[in-house]
């Protein structure tokens, strides 16, 4: 999973991927391009076709030099906002389009999280296991 990491950070540095900007200060920011948590790992990019390109090409070369396989059942495009080339993208990456807001690892993804009713299921998953 660290040469995926490493692999990801590369084509970020060339401008071959774009994650999104966080804590944006003036020069300082930081942009997100993935979140890997143990075997599992959440790629942020831009809803561009070479982009989407690019991403494919880092996926093959991981399974080819780790031995590794990408469950396609659980590739998934979430398109944040109105994507208008969503099927040509899905086309080249494969898998399945998902919908936000949605749940992942346990967490909602996507939803407003100000709103205290999706995180119910979290603090009642939190308080279950402090009783224990």
């Amino acid at each position: 999973m660290e040469g995926l990491n490493n692999m990801i950070k590369t084509a970020n540095l060339f401008g071959w991927i774009k994650g999104f900007d966080v804590a944006r200060k003036g020069n300082d920011s930081l942009e997100v391009t993935h979140l890997q948590y143990g075997d599992d790992t959440l790629i942020f990019c831009d809803a561009e076709e070479d982009k989407l390109k690019h991403l494919k090409v880092i996926l093959v070369l991981f399974e080819g030099i780790s031995s590794l396989h990408i469950n396609c059942k659980k590739r998934l495009l979430y398109p944040i906002n109105e994507v208008t080339n969503i099927d040509l993208l899905d086309a080249i990456l494969g898998g399945e389009v998902g919908a936000l807001p949605t749940i992942y690892l346990g967490m909602p993804l996507g939803a407003k999280s100000k709103a205290i009713g999706i995180w119910n299921n979290v603090l009642e998953k939190c308080e279950q296991k402090l009783a224990r």
